[in-house]
């Protein structure tokens, strides 16, 4: 399924030429509808009154015979009830015979029709099947898949949901029978993506490039990744919507380009922003005491109060409940995406593999590891303590998962947020958790996690035109080495993870690993001479120096 998203994509002169195209289309089949069914209905309701006068006809006929014979109506009607239903299904049978012309025909001009719209619609009677498609039959098929009528011709809205609904206990243990199966799947299965990518877009502001998916293996070397797995979006976006931030601000001003028809050569650039999560589908400090206030008493909440909590500990609780949710949780798809074993390098569970990581490290890369393995003894326990501080707190209020403990679950949550939660901005939580892109895999070389502000503008030299309403979401550009990077089929999307302050000890403890650039000492340097590019990553940092410097002249 493909979305085009009009608000993260200004329409091209292309899409709105093809869009008059549809309605002159919508018009014509309308009108040939319309003249088709008058034709049809009025040679079927001759052919019917035609039928009928031949059989008063063939009536009158032997109704004068039978007088003849002496064999009166009367005598016919009253052994008429001895036959029963036999002589009723004789009736529908005869008029389905004496009929059969007339059915034949409208069933012929209903499958011809339905020929003809599937012909044009997929292009091979107009010859365009073996082209891409373009966006206007893009945007028109998400539409129509999008309708009651076209999930319940596919078999994908049971007719029992319409009358039944929840008060079917059938209905709902096949739908647990069929959720349970698909939380046993691995979370790198493409049905995962699928799921996880269409409840992003479904939020306002929200997008996910149409081609990217999970690749399994990553390219850079992890269990799974996120790149691009088709080009079809690509081919068909790069002959019809500017793709780069230069070209949007081309369009912005000069709504009416040269190139007044669609060809088949590329005349923009792959789109630039891959990803666009909204923050109404971020797990925040605010979303976990929302949905927390309501489940926990309120003379709970005056004894340990949950703004005494800090960002992870209030995660690690929204998170656990969460999961406990399963089919009623709003985040099933982000938590399906999840690994079933956390990287954290605390983890009881994979501790041997972590020990064996660490030997490793210290004979082939000649890492200094010397009380690694003490420091993770130690954190093993602070995490302990921690959970059990929230499991006597908060724990019986938590609805958890069926065969699996509180304090379980709250060590699995917990070791999630210790590897994937992302830093942002205090205004919307300081601490966050990002559905799909944590996801994302680490690269000193690529671009990092950009957090708007609402006030990007492209005339002023961003990449992007933010809205106030899009404050504190996050974007993802494929960049390597600061500058933007067009991905193929089966190339990763990568971003540096942007922690120069972690030793190798803090990189192993928080997410399980040690990236390359780590593996020998090292110090950052500051650059010298003054930047010239300001989108991106290259503004962000002077950015939020100017904003915290004019908060403290106020």
């Amino acid at each position: 399924k493909t979305t085009i998203n009009s608000s993260t994509h200004p329409s091209a002169e292309c899409l709105a030429l093809n869009a008059y195209v549809g309605d002159q289309i919508k018009i014509l089949v309308t009108i040939a509808s319309r003249e088709i069914l008058i034709f049809s209905s009025r040679n079927l309701l001759k052919l019917v009154l035609s039928k009928m006068g031949k059989n008063r006809q063939r009536y009158s006929k032997s109704t004068v015979d039978n007088s003849r014979s002496g064999k009166s109506a009367k005598s016919k009607v009253e052994a008429a009830p001895a036959s029963g239903g036999n002589n009723r299904s004789k009736i529908v049978w005869k008029w389905l015979y004496a009929e059969r012309q007339g059915l034949l025909w409208v069933l012929s001009c209903a499958v011809l029709g339905s020929l003809l719209g599937f012909g044009i619609g997929t292009g091979h009677l107009t010859g365009s099947a073996s082209r891409s498609v373009s966006a206007w039959r893009v945007a028109l098929g998400s539409r129509i898949r999008a309708t009651e009528a076209y999930k319940f011709v596919t078999m994908r809205l049971l007719p029992s949901s319409f009358s039944l609904g929840n008060n079917n206990p059938q209905a709902g243990q096949q739908q647990q029978k069929l959720l349970d199966n698909d939380l046993r799947r691995e979370s790198y299965h493409t049905r995962v993506f699928a799921v996880l990518r269409e409840s992003i877009v479904r939020e306002h502001g929200g997008y996910v490039h149409p081609d990217l998916g999970f690749l399994v293996p990553a390219p850079c070397g992890a269990a799974r990744g996120v790149g691009m797995v088709r080009s079809g979006y690509h081919e068909c976006q790069t002959r019809c919507i500017p793709g780069i931030s230069t070209e949007k601000l081309d369009h912005k001003t000069n709504p009416n380009p040269i190139h007044s028809h669609v060809t088949s050569d590329p005349i923009y650039r792959q789109e630039e922003v891959l990803i666009h999560l909204p923050l109404s589908y971020q797990m925040t400090r605010y979303v976990a005491i929302q949905t927390l206030s309501s489940i926990i008493p309120t003379e709970i909440l005056q004894k340990t109060p949950l703004d005494d909590l800090d960002d992870a500990a209030l995660l690690t609780l929204l998170l656990a409940h969460e999961r406990g949710l399963t089919l009623a949780s709003r985040w099933l798809p982000y938590i399906s995406s999840l690994p079933k074993e956390p990287s954290c390098g605390y983890s009881v569970k994979l501790r041997s593999r972590y020990l064996d990581s660490i030997a490793a490290m210290s004979d082939e890369l000649d890492l200094e590891v010397q009380g690694w393995p003490t420091e993770l003894i130690k954190a093993s326990r602070y995490a302990d303590r921690i959970v059990q501080a929230l499991t006597r707190d908060y724990g019986s209020y938590l609805t958890t998962p069926a065969g699996i403990t509180v304090q379980g679950n709250l060590q699995w949550a917990l070791c999630q947020v210790a590897s994937r939660a992302t830093a942002g901005s205090e205004k919307h939580g300081s601490l966050r958790l990002l559905p799909l892109l944590d996801q994302l895999n680490h690269d000193s070389t690529g671009g990092s996690l950009v957090e708007l502000t609402g006030t990007e503008r492209l005339e002023d030299g961003d990449f992007i035109d933010a809205t106030e309403q899009e404050s504190g979401a996050f974007v993802v550009r494929a960049l390597r080495h600061g500058r933007r990077r067009a991905l193929k089929v089966g190339q990763e999307l990568v971003i540096n993870y942007n922690v120069p302050q972690f030793t190798p000890l803090d990189w192993f403890i928080s997410v399980g690993f040690v990236p390359p650039e780590r593996w020998k000492p090292w110090v950052k340097i500051d650059p010298v001479l003054p930047r010239v590019r300001r989108d991106g990553p290259f503004d962000v940092e002077e950015e939020m120096k100017s904003k915290i410097w004019d908060n403290s002249l106020n």
